[in-house]
């Protein structure tokens, strides 16, 4: 019986493996070569347009307000002065041409510096003021970080500037032993920030700008000669309106990128 069976089975399978068809495999990856995508387009770009360098030529004027730091108690108080003029320079570049935040400026600045001197009684009523000013030559070296949005620039200064004092004018009301030690030179840090408004070729900044002075004004013993030193710092918080115009346009890594001059 078990012999009959298998005689079955087997004639059975025999015509149907005729009827079967064997399937040639083939390796799917050798039906493409370098040249399969040859038509295939690209469906959308990616412009870069990072800025690599703008230089900008401008003049700036200010208002400040001037004030005089000392390490000992003294009668005085701060003076605003509109003698605040100057031509800068400023290269904005990115940084490994990839971030473009980044920027220096220099330039000449001729400012007017200073403070009131006051002489009270002893009821701390005023009896007399006066104000003693100093006119300076100014070498800025500033960094400038800068965001662009729409037409605007968001602007952060920080750096430092070598002065020189060409003249200075005093009340009669300090001591000659004081003012004639006036120093001719000095150094010191700048702070501050402000917008910019775009139009191009040129732009308007808005800043204000915070100026210590690290060297000191007059001499450390002229106050009190025989008994300790008295440091005398002037400083500055000038706010000022620039006007500049871009040299030569901006440059980009695609020329197509760069803003037309509307």
């Amino acid at each position: 019986m078990k012999r009959l069976s298998f005689i079955l089975i087997l004639g059975l399978m025999i015509p149907l493996a005729g009827q079967a068809q064997i399937v040639d495999t083939v390796d799917i990856m050798k039906e493409f070569d370098e040249f399969s995508f040859r038509d295939a387009k690209v469906t959308g770009e990616v412009k870069d347009s990072t800025r690599i360098r703008e230089h900008l030529f401008g003049v700036k004027w200010g208002m400040s307000i001037n004030n005089l730091s000392l390490s000992i108690d003294y009668d005085k108080k701060p003076v605003t002065s509109p003698k605040n003029f100057g031509v800068y320079y400023t290269y904005y570049h990115s940084l490994w041409n990839a971030i473009s935040l980044f920027g220096i400026e220099t330039g000449i600045q001729f400012n007017e510096e200073g403070y009131k001197t006051q002489i009270m009684d002893s009821d701390g009523k005023l009896v007399s003021e006066g104000t003693e000013s100093f006119s300076n030559i100014t070498l800025p070296f500033v960094s400038q970080f800068r965001i662009d949005f729409w037409r605007m620039r968001i602007l952060a200064n920080a750096g430092c500037f070598v002065s020189r004092r060409t003249s200075a004018s005093f009340s009669g009301l300090l001591p000659e032993t004081v003012s004639s030690t006036w120093k001719k030179y000095g150094y010191g840090i700048i702070a501050g920030g402000g917008l910019a408004y775009v139009f191009r070729p040129f732009e308007i900044h808005v800043e204000a700008n915070y100026k210590y002075n690290l060297s000191n004004l007059y001499d450390k013993a002229s106050f009190y000669a025989d008994e300790y030193w008295v440091s005398t710092h002037t400083s500055q918080i000038i706010i000022s309106v620039g006007l500049h115009y871009r040299i030569g346009g901006s440059s980009y890594k695609i020329k197509s990128n760069a803003p037309s001059r509307k």
